[in-house]
């Protein structure tokens, strides 16, 4: 297993740059992907710097429905015109998140023109559930609820309704992010988890990979966990229960934020492996 990290929030590579986003070249057993593409063409820009070549990638997979993980797909279907792109099927509303209580303003989903989408979308493989991608690389999606571990953001999508009169009108209704979905890589006994953002709940994210891969050791979560907003105790508990799953190595990425990744550090020690744009691990 290969892990070239193309974006992500930070970086310590003088010829890398770094941005609000997340995007992976994965390679294993012979096959290469694009887990994300960050949220412009730095992911590209970086991969060119990295001597990683674009082309060679098999397939794009979309962990969910938002810019940061989609806003360099323009990009890559300039480089690359081949690969099929598995998105979920759910992922094409328009997105709002919250900021407190209130709901933000701005589309935090897919921004693709409307051309654009169409000039690719002969290369999109809707996903739902379980698709596998190649012989050891798998996509899970529909997590499902665990209500003991909510997540830790919620977000909202625009719903056109009519009225008896005919007249339209667009509100918001909770999303329930059933387009996000991860990516399980099979080596031997061992499975890595990748997961772009954990939205619906790292902890749901790795019992849902054991639910399906129950005989295999999980011997990496590569993750952004989105657990920035949480406070101190709940961060600390939540980290806890993530080494207690059984989880031998964790590269904390994105929206983890880094009191998390501070506490992972000091409970882990070479366990946490803070990686950043311009990385790359052999595992």
């Amino acid at each position: 297993m290969k892990l070239s990290f193309l974006v992500d929030n930070k970086t310590e590579r003088a010829s890398c740059q770094a941005e609000w986003g997340l995007s992976i070249f994965v390679e294993s057993g012979g096959h290469k992907v694009l887990f994300d593409t960050g949220c412009s063409d730095m992911f590209a820009r970086n991969a060119k710097a990295m001597d990683i070549d674009l082309t060679e990638a098999e397939a794009v997979l979309i962990s969910h429905g938002h810019f940061d993980h989609t806003e360099g797909m323009p990009a890559f279907a300039e480089i690359n015109k081949t690969a099929p792109i598995y998105i979920h099927k759910n992922a094409f509303s328009v997105f709002h998140g919250t900021d407190g209580d209130e709901i933000e303003e701005y589309n935090c989903g897919l921004l693709w023109s409307r051309e654009f989408t169409d000039s690719i979308r002969n290369r999109f493989v809707l996903t739902e559930n379980v698709v596998k991608v190649n012989d050891c690389m798998t996509l899970i999606g529909n997590i499902p609820d665990f209500r003991e571990y909510p997540p830790t953001e919620k977000f909202y999508k625009e719903v056109e309704v009519v009225n008896s009169c005919g007249d339209k009108a667009v509100i918001m209704e909770p999303d329930d992010m059933s387009h996000e979905q991860f990516l399980v890589v099979e080596e031997g006994e061992m499975i890595f988890i990748i997961s772009g953002c954990s939205h619906r709940g790292v902890l749901p994210t790795i019992m849902t990979a054991q639910k399906y891969f129950p005989d295999k050791k999980i011997a990496a979560l590569i993750a952004g966990m989105h657990m920035y907003p949480l406070a101190d105790g709940p961060r600390k508990k939540l980290v806890q229960q993530i080494i207690d799953a059984g989880v031998e190595k964790v590269f904390p990425l994105h929206c983890t934020g880094m009191a998390a990744i501070i506490e992972f550090k000091a409970r882990m020690g070479e366990g946490c492996v803070v990686a950043s744009s311009g990385d790359v691990y052999e595992l």
